[in-house]
């Protein structure tokens, strides 16, 4: 009977390891309307150009936020990487440059913008945009 028994086990773990793997396969989703890469769609992202976007920007920028502002020479430099949804609203904001204070400054300069920023379209289809605004300030003590 043991026999029998330790036979039956042995067997029942040989199909228990033979059985064939079910693998489950995510649906694919298409991500192809995300994002803005072609320069061929239409592109006008603030109402009179991107010139009067950075414009807009500049007014909005209070040196006086700028911590030491006085004492500060050179150049200071930034970078300000704006993820713009399909619906126009900002949703990433990243601003590197030299001057920590500086970054901050613009980045409060572009929260405090009113206007809503116009998507990218691909096929007609507005999609989520990405642009790069630079801003440089020249210290003349």
């Amino acid at each position: 009977m043991k026999k029998i028994l330790i036979f039956v086990l042995l067997l029942g773990g040989q199909f228990a390891f033979c059985q064939a793997q079910e693998t489950q396969t995510q649906p694919v989703e298409d991500h192809s309307t995300d994002q803005y890469n072609s320069a061929d769609d239409k592109f006008e992202p603030y109402p009179g150009g991107m010139m009067k976007f950075r414009k807009d920007l500049a007014d909005k920028i209070t040196l006086t936020r700028i911590k030491d502002i006085n004492l500060k020479k050179g150049t200071l430099f930034s970078n300000a990487k704006i993820t713009v949804k399909a619906n126009g609203r900002i949703e990433n904001i990243l601003v590197t440059g030299n001057d920590p204070d500086f970054n901050k400054e613009v980045e409060r300069a572009i929260k405090s913008l009113k206007t809503k920023l116009k998507p990218a379209e691909r096929n007609g289809v507005p999609v989520r945009s990405y642009y790069s605004v630079p801003f440089t300030l020249t210290m003349n003590n």
